[in-house]
């Protein structure tokens, strides 16, 4: 039994197809696992020094912008440990802090494995388009003959 040449062009539509997607599939979990890798979670005390910015925000805040002897008798005043080791610290960890505090405001634990999930979709979605986009361009080029 012989198939038509529609049939056969069915299939290989069905082939890139597939390959699209499973190739989509892959290269975006490739691409998350590596993400992951080069950037891994945060270690358990910087992510309860996080949540110690966000919840105490406004008078952490407040706190480094204090005056250098406002800041130390403010420091002596609190049991957080974080004020002492702030005053303590040379300029450029507290340039560290200050934008870690910066970027701690909104901080939420899941967010990490929130955004690798937003990562995988992202990178999933694109890589499809793209191939779909080769698999319609395909298509026109296989019928291109048959518009004489």
């Amino acid at each position: 039994m012989e198939e038509t040449p529609h049939e056969l062009e069915d299939k290989f539509d069905n082939w890139v197809g597939r390959f699209s997607l499973w190739g989509s599939l892959l290269l975006s979990t490739l691409v998350t696992v590596i993400y992951c890798m080069a950037n891994p979670p945060d270690s358990e005390e910087v992510q309860r020094m996080r949540i110690f910015f966000r919840e105490s925000g406004m008078e952490v805040t407040t706190f480094i912008k204090l005056p250098r002897e406002e800041m130390e008798a403010f420091a002596e005043r609190q049991t957080h440990p974080f004020y002492k080791t702030y005053v303590r610290a040379s300029e450029n960890e507290k340039e560290e802090i200050n934008t870690q505090i910066h970027n701690s405001i909104d901080y939420r634990p899941a967010q990490y494995w929130f955004n690798a999930v937003f990562i995988w979709f992202i990178c999933f979605t694109t890589i499809w388009f793209f191939g779909l986009m080769a698999q319609g361009v395909i298509n026109l080029v296989r019928q291109k003959p048959d518009l004489k």
